[in-house]
């Protein structure tokens, strides 16, 4: 996968002001974008402090449980029961 430039969080606190700057001047509709501008910040400072390699190393994934290829009998829990008792 290609990896992306994520914006500083300067950058975004900069756009966030305009965006408020803009809203004052034109059109109220830009309030939104400066708060979703400033929301995203917390979301660039935790990619920036955990890279995607370190957090495969924090998260550890499940390992697969191995399936037995083996087929049940069709007996029920008794016949299987003692089947288990005989083979040790």
């Amino acid at each position: 996968m290609k990896k992306t430039k994520l914006p500083n969080p300067i950058i975004m606190i900069f756009g966030s002001m305009g965006a408020f700057w803009i809203a004052d001047i034109v059109n109220p509709g830009f309030n939104p974008v400066g708060v979703m501008f400033l929301l995203f910040i917390p979301v660039l400072i935790f990619e920036i402090l955990y890279p995607q390699s370190e957090l495969e190393q924090i998260i550890e994934r499940p390992q697969p449980v191995p399936i037995e290829d083996s087929v049940p009998d069709e007996s029920g829990p008794a016949e299987m029961a003692e089947k288990e008792l005989a083979s040790q």
